[in-house]
């Protein structure tokens, strides 16, 4: 992982934007203030492109970045998924919910390499993809690939690639179109608007109505896997994932700047390669994820809101899991790969 690169990510795996509010005066005088309550919905989602990188939280590709910019729009519904966890859950991959199968190291959590061809620069020694764009929003990627020895190879490679970094970028622009942000049918026949939003595109937490939005995504993320190779008993990630977004927009209650940070760093995580008769699930290793949401409309105070949340292994079959709210701290575990969370 290059210094300039972990600099990058670790500054921003502190701050992400977010929108939501309380209810609007309906006498039209001077509108409620808002709070960070106000703000919880924004904890539910990533920003789009966060499906493109190496992270845990679950996200959305850039594939499905057409107005779904605000972070209200994280196809969510303010709740939040997997466990009780923010920004959609914790990925499969970490908890032991992918299984291994197939030869070496291309199969099974964190394996495999890119999803291109790519072409292999041998003067860093990496295979890059071609930049993907769509809906305004564009994803670079790139990886090395080592060998045991060390050796940079132009290819993954099922049987001999043992470390893979993975270095993933996305950055772009998304314009909310309201005449877009209509109902349609989803699952069971209920309603969606716009992937998140409320009815007649009101702001989850707020019954103030989005007019104008723009937002401005510059997401990355960086990780090492080694013990891909055959024959090895585990594997080993570290890697770090900071994603930034920004919104600017006019809504019935006024204009307003929406800022939101994710962030998450996986240090020492340990992932044993499982038999046929055992099932596999980090043994050893942390995971730090962060989200700030804040939230401004013109006249009116800023209300931030942020979450840490710490997942803990130590060999058992139980995740420790620490949450820290806006300072206020519990302590939780689950049971692995997909028990609720249960917090004291």
């Amino acid at each position: 992982m290059t210094h300039s690169l972990s600099r990058t990510l670790v500054a921003g795996a502190v701050l992400l934007a977010s929108v939501g509010c309380q209810e609007s005066n309906p006498t039209g005088t001077e509108a409620s203030a808002l709070s960070s309550a106000a703000l919880a919905a924004a904890l539910s989602s990533v920003p789009i492109g966060f499906g493109d990188l190496a992270t845990s939280y679950v996200g959305s590709g850039i594939a499905d970045a057409a107005n779904a910019g605000l972070w209200v729009g994280g196809g969510r519904d303010a709740a939040f998924n997997r466990g009780d966890l923010m920004g959609g859950g914790l990925h499969d991959a970490f908890v032991g919910g992918i299984g291994f199968g197939g030869r070496g190291g291309q199969r099974g959590p964190f394996g495999g390499g890119l999803p291109c061809a790519g072409t292999f620069n041998a003067a860093t020694g990496r295979v890059v993809c071609a930049d993907e764009t769509r809906n305004g929003v564009m994803i670079s990627r790139s990886a090395q690939y080592l060998n045991v020895a060390g050796t940079a190879q132009q290819a993954f490679d099922t049987l001999t690639t043992n470390s893979v970094n993975t270095q993933s970028k996305v950055t772009g622009t998304i314009t909310f179109d309201r005449a877009a942000d209509s109902s349609s049918s989803g699952d069971r026949g209920k309603d969606h608007w716009g992937r998140g939003r409320g009815p007649g595109g009101r702001l989850l937490g707020d019954t103030s109505t989005i007019l104008t939005a723009s937002t401005t995504i510059n997401s990355s993320s960086n990780r090492t896997v080694t013990g891909l190779a055959q024959g090895s008993t585990q594997r080993t990630v570290n890697g770090l994932t900071a994603g930034q977004e920004t919104t600017t927009g006019t809504s019935s209650r006024g204009s307003f700047t929406t800022t939101r940070a994710v962030g998450d760093t996986t240090s020492g995580l340990i992932i044993p390669v499982a038999t046929s008769t055992t099932q596999s699930y980090p043994t050893a290793g942390t995971v730090i994820r962060s989200i700030r949401a804040t939230i401004k409309y013109t006249g009116e105070s800023a209300v931030s809101i942020v979450r840490r949340e710490v997942v803990t292994y130590d060999g058992s079959a139980t995740a420790k899991i620490a949450i820290t709210e806006n300072g206020t701290t519990k302590n939780c575990t689950r049971a692995l790969p997909r028990g609720p969370l249960t917090c004291s």
